[in-house]
């Protein structure tokens, strides 16, 4: 069983800025987010084990990581880095919001609307390579019968879409918000509910 989360609110997402590879620190609404999914995966898991928690090598994704493990009693030194889970690479993109990649990029983000899938933004990735991270990330042996990986909201889409062999189009639709966690059994996607 997979429970997949996503980093907690950053400075860069309240300011629209493209993260990408680049970091931004977590906010306080972000750390408070952080915490709310630790003890929702706590009162989820009842302290099942054996567990493992995978973290995207960013610091805002290593931040989370961290205080999902506090929240769960869990020593952040068994922490699994894995580069597989990195976010999608926004190439010179990254650190821009939408009004200045269109006076530096014009008319290149109309371009990536058109196709989507395939389009590469200077110096980065499409989301067809970043599917193939994901579907690779998927089959890669688990260290226990549960793990908690803590990614960013582009990569999710396309672990989803791996996961359950969606189509681009129904890869595209499935977004990431910060206070959901997803969970992957049986060939199921489901959310975890919000604690009463």
């Amino acid at each position: 069983m997979i429970y997949l989360v996503r980093h907690g609110e950053t400075t860069w997402n309240r300011e629209g800025r493209r993260q990408g590879r680049e970091d931004a620190p977590l906010t306080q609404r972000g750390i408070e987010q952080a915490r709310e999914i630790g003890r929702r995966l706590h009162q989820e898991l009842r302290d099942r084990q054996p567990l493992c928690i995978e973290t995207s090598p960013l610091g805002r994704a290593r931040h989370t990581a961290t205080l999902i493990c506090e929240e769960l009693g869990v020593n952040p030194q068994t922490l699994i880095v894995s580069p597989l889970l990195m976010e999608h690479d926004m190439g010179e993109w990254q650190g821009l919001t939408s009004r200045e990649i269109d006076a530096r990029y014009p008319g290149a983000r109309r371009a990536r609307e058109a196709n989507k899938w395939t389009y590469v933004m200077p110096g980065g990735e499409s989301y067809a390579l970043v599917y193939e991270r994901a579907k690779q990330w998927l089959d890669s042996p688990r260290q226990a019968s549960i793990t908690i990986a803590v990614a960013h909201e582009m990569i999710s889409r396309t672990i989803q879409g791996a996961y359950g062999n969606l189509s681009p189009t129904e890869t595209l639709s499935r977004s990431h918000p910060h206070d959901c966690i997803y969970r992957f059994h049986n060939g199921q996607i489901d959310s975890v509910p919000h604690s009463a």
